[in-house]
C-alpha cells in the first residue's frame, strides 16, 4: 500500500506538471529589474552602500540570466558580524533579509556570499520549512547555494574584464578569478567515478550537519562543472524544493520528487546528479528509459 501511495503521488506530480501548474513564464521582467536592493547603512568597513549595490546587481545578473524570475525579488541587505545568511522570515511585502559578513572592498568575497544566499532564494529554500519533516536533506540545498557562489564568481571574472560596474573596476576581474581558483585548489575533489563511494562515506555526516562547507564544496564543484557545460540546467533548481518527500524523508525520495517536479528538459540533469552520487532510483531509471 505504501508503494502505491508514493507512485500515486508521483503520478499526481507528473499530471500537475503537464498541466503547467509547476511551470514558470519564460518571458517577464527584464533581468536588470528583477532584483531590488535596500542596502542598510551600517558597518561595511568603508565600502559604500552604492558600491555594494553595484556588486550585488552584477552578481545577481550572472545567475538570473539562467534562471529568470517572474516577479521582482526585493532584498534588504544588512551587515553581519557573524555569518552570512538569508532569514526565513520575510517582510509583509515579501522582502528578503540577506545578511552579509564582509567588511571593506572585498568584492569577490561579497559576490561569493551573496551568490550563496541568492542560490537559496531561487531554489525556494522556504519550502523546507513548509514540508515540516526535518532537515535531513538540507545539506543538498546548501550545496546548491555553494554552486551558485562558484558559478557567479566564474562568470563575473569574465564579465568584469570588459563590462564591470564601473569602467575603472576592470582591474578587479583577476581577483574574482583568483578567489574562485583558491576554492578549487583548497578542495580535494574525487574523480567522478569515485564520487558514489565518497558520498556513501560522507552521507551520514552531511545528513547530521548541512553546513560542512568543505564537503558541500566537493559535490558543488562537480555540479558546477555540469552547469558550466550547460548553464540552461540552472532551471532545474527552480523546482528543487517544490515536491513533497515521503514520510521517510530519504535523500532518494528527495531526488525522486525533484526529478518528477522538474520540466522534461531538466530531468536528464537531475538524473546525472543522482548518478554522480550513486543514487539508484527505480522510479527515475524506469521513467528515463
Amino acid at each position: 500500500m505504501k508503494h502505491k501511495i508514493i507512485l500515486l503521488s508521483f503520478a499526481f506530480i507528473l499530471c500537475f506538471t503537464s498541466m503547467g501548474a509547476l511551470s514558470f513564464p519564460s518571458e517577464g521582467i527584464p533581468i536588470s529589474e528583477q532584483l531590488v536592493f535596500r542596502i542598510e547603512a551600517g558597518e561595511w568597513g568603508g565600502a559604500s552602500p552604492e558600491d555594494i549595490r553595484r556588486v550585488l546587481e552584477s552578481t545577481g545578473r550572472e545567475l538570473l540570466k539562467h534562471i529568470p524570475q517572474n516577479k521582482i525579488i526585493r532584498i534588504h541587505v544588512v551587515p553581519s558580524d557573524t555569518v552570512p545568511q538569508v532569514d526565513f522570515k520575510r517582510a509583509a511585502n515579501g522582502e528578503y533579509t540577506v545578511r552579509l559578513a564582509v567588511k571593506g572592498r572585498f568584492w569577490a568575497q561579497l559576490a561569493f556570499q551573496f551568490g550563496h544566499e541568492l542560490g537559496h532564494i531561487v531554489s525556494h529554500y522556504e519550502r523546507i520549512n513548509d514540508n515540516k519533516i526535518g532537515n535531513e536533506n538540507k545539506w543538498f540545498e546548501e550545496t546548491v547555494a555553494e554552486v551558485a557562489s562558484l558559478f557567479v564568481l566564474g562568470r563575473m571574472a569574465e564579465t568584469w574584464k570588459t563590462d564591470p560596474p564601473y569602467m575603472n573596476w576592470k582591474s578587479f576581474a583577476p581577483a574574482l578569478k583568483e578567489y574562485l581558483d583558491k576554492m578549487f585548489k583548497d578542495t580535494e575533489i574525487p574523480a567522478v567515478d569515485k564520487m558514489p563511494q565518497w558520498f556513501s562515506d560522507n552521507r551520514p555526516a552531511l545528513k547530521a550537519d548541512p553546513h560542512l562547507r568543505v564537503r558541500n564544496r566537493v559535490v558543488a564543484i562537480h555540479i558546477f562543472k555540469m552547469l558550466e557545460r550547460d548553464p540552461s540546467q540552472w532551471e532545474a533548481f527552480r523546482y528543487l524544493n517544490l515536491g513533497r518527500p515521503d514520510a521517510t524523508n530519504s535523500f532518494e525520495s528527495f531526488l525522486d520528487n525533484w526529478y518528477f517536479s522538474a520540466p522534461k528538459n531538466n530531468k536528464g540533469f537531475v538524473k546525472e546528479v543522482a548518478d554522480l552520487l550513486g543514487i539508484k532510483s527505480k522510479l527515475i531509471n524506469d521513467h528515463a528509459k
